[in-house]
């Protein structure tokens, strides 16, 4: 049996032995290659009795083995025939591994894997967490001190590391680690144990570890559910309130959203968290939406025009116009000379009330509509819910916030209320303050005859590539504004068009102007479009769907605690704006791992840029006084 053989068995073989007393087990693997550690232990762990109910995965992977990962998996030949399956899952998600971090759901969630793309050091000092195991593979040159000292901060007392490959760390380095060698050591490996001299500032927090744990979730949009979802996989017995009747009430009834990622000429951590969260989204819907009718993985084209004249908020989205990946296949023959244009082939649209209901759908979660939540009380460690009388609509461990802007009044409340044992975020009551209603009216009608034409052609023969764009593309097409055609509904197939940003609720109300503020940027996007359905805007046949998203002061969301404790437990998930469906799944992940003492999914550079405690960006003032 070889080092690497030897290794995945003790660490398959300590995962049965002491797993199963925890709900949790985490896995940090520093020579991830192709995989082949982590199939035989996904595979194992599979197979046991009595199991971890979550099964944590950190693999580090180099830049050159991120590249050559994906067609690894496509090639490789399955060690079991019952692992095929595995190979296959784990192939289909592992695309565009660019340097930086990503989180891939298998097993319906209960297995977490996040591939770390970077050199090693530099990646664990992103990456929080406190791993059970470390399988630390051989690096290219001999073990230092910085290395080691990384590998022991991703750990926790107790810890085992299993060493493999050629070259060991000297005991002098391991004793500045605070690691111990073992006696009891696989074949070809060397063991160790994370046991300092030194008392540990950090370690995970009792209510993490607690075997009956209770949240109220306050909304039930994409927000709140992602949440409700991500919290009843980790085990948590979740209550979700909301004001309407059913879910998904709010502005996240949207009948048809996109899926889509941002990018910028600078790459921001805007475009960078939008890549992550859609690569989750579309994890999600995968899973849990049929395809074709709920959503369908068609990819996305997306149209710069002249962004002079709009709105800054859509200005700022359509700032780059310089293609970064081009089209493939026959859309590849729809970039014409008018627009510059860029191919998003994993990218979605989305019917998210669907992604809510299914979300919801959970044992260990309890929808409680019509049940607006007015107050927060904390009385002997635990919150109670009341309405406005000061009737109780429930009691939990731990409270998420993920009611948009309705959370605002609801917080402030509670700080004139000032509870002895609740120590605010510095400044999250300003940023809570600063938050702002964007509304938006989308515009949608039945499809007209002609499209009917065009998506039966474009399905005959998809590898054609056509001279010009058709008048509705069978993808949705975004830049000003968007275009998702053939969307399938109870009327038969619909178009949606839009949508608007208006920060003045009486703009907002004025219908036919939204409908022509609509109609105008279609007529920028796809002007075929706008034509063959001119007759329908003019005749006032086009419907309008409306509601107003939650914007913060950066317009970034807020995610993370209120409470500036040892061990908080009021929470807040707020603030997404016009990107819910990209960013609510990696949100929902992100708050996950800071309540349960997880392994962070993205950067924690990134992390820190969409937390609650991240600072308060203010206006430079002039030396006039103006803004």
């Amino acid at each position: 049996m070889n080092a690497g053989a030897s290794a995945t068995h003790a660490a398959t073989r300590r995962m049965a032995a002491c797993g199963a007393q925890q709900p949790a087990w985490t896995v940090l693997d520093t020579g991830f290659g192709k995989g082949a550690h982590f199939l035989d232990i996904w595979q194992a762990w599979r197979c046991q009795d009595q199991r971890p109910a979550l099964l944590h995965y950190v693999g580090v992977l180099s830049p050159a083995e991120a590249l050559a990962l994906p067609l690894a998996l496509k090639h490789a030949e399955p060690s079991q025939t019952e692992s095929a399956p595995l190979l296959a899952a784990l192939a289909r998600q592992c695309f565009d591994l660019e340097p930086g971090f990503h989180r891939l759901l298998l097993e319906g969630g209960q297995l977490s894997l996040t591939l770390c793309v970077g050199e090693l050091t530099t990646v664990l000092a992103r990456q929080e967490m406190q791993a059970d195991q470390v399988l630390a593979a051989a690096p290219e040159q001999p073990w230092d001190k910085w290395q080691l000292k990384a590998l022991a901060r991703a750990c926790k007392r107790g810890t085992e590391l299993l060493f493999c490959g050629p070259q060991w760390p000297t005991a002098a380095l391991l004793g500045d680690a605070g690691l111990v060698r073992q006696a009891d050591a696989a074949p070809g490996t060397l063991l160790a144990q994370y046991q300092p001299r030194w008392a540990l500032r950090r370690s995970p927090p009792s209510a993490a570890q607690a075997p009956e744990r209770c949240c109220a979730v306050i909304g039930a949009g994409i927000a709140g559910a992602s949440v409700a979802r991500a919290l009843a996989l980790r085990g948590w017995q979740v209550d979700v309130y909301d004001t309407h009747a059913d879910p998904a009430g709010g502005a996240s009834g949207l009948p048809v959203g996109l899926v889509v990622p941002h990018h910028s000429a600078d790459d921001s951590p805007r475009s960078r968290m939008s890549r992550k969260g859609t690569r989750l989204m579309l994890q999600h819907a995968h899973a849990l939406l049929q395809p074709g009718v709920d959503w369908l993985c068609s990819g996305v084209l997306e149209r710069a025009v002249d962004a002079d004249g709009l709105a800054d908020a859509e200005a700022e989205v359509l700032s780059h116009s310089s293609p970064l990946q081009q089209p493939t296949g026959w859309a590849q023959g729809w970039t014409d000379g008018a627009a510059h244009g860029l191919w998003h082939p994993h990218a979605a649209w989305i019917k998210p009330q669907r992604l809510v209901a299914q979300w919801l759908d959970h044992p260990a979660i309890r929808f409680h509509g019509l049940t607006p939540v007015h107050t927060l009380e904390r009385t002997q460690g635990q919150w109670t819910l009341r309405t406005a009388e000061g009737a109780e609509r429930g009691r939990a461990d731990q409270v998420v916030l993920a009611n948009a802007q309705a959370c605002v009044g609801l917080l402030q409340r509670l700080a004139a209320a000032a509870p002895q044992d609740l120590v605010w975020v510095p400044e999250v009551l300003g940023k809570l303050a600063r938050m702002q209603a964007m509304h938006g009216t989308l515009s949608m009608g039945r499809m007209p005859p002609v499209a009917a034409d065009e998506a039966a052609a474009a399905g005959a023969a998809p590898d054609a590539v056509p001279r010009r764009l058709p008048t509705f593309p069978v993808f949705p097409v975004n830049g000003h504004g968007s275009l998702i055609a053939h969307v399938p509904t109870a009327q038969g197939p619909c178009w949606y068009a839009g949508s608007t940003f208006r920060t003045d609720a009486l703009e907002h109300a004025n219908l036919p102007a939204e409908h022509a503020a609509n109609r105008a940027k279609l007529q920028a996007l796809l002007p075929d479009a706008a034509q063959a359905l001119s007759v329908a805007f003019d005749t006032a046949q086009v419907q309008a769907w409306q509601a107003s998203r939650c914007i913060t002061h950066d317009r970034l969301p807020l995610v993370g605690p209120l409470d500036d404790g040892a061990e908080p437990s009021l929470w807040m998930v707020a603030g997404m704006g016009a990107r819910g469906l990209s960013f609510s799944a990696l949100c929902a992940e992100l708050l996950a791992a800071w309540m349960a003492n997880e392994p962070l999914p993205l950067e924690s550079t990134l992390a820190r840029a969409l937390s609650t405690r991240r600072p308060l960006r203010r206006k430079k003032m002039q030396p006039d006084g103006a803004a």
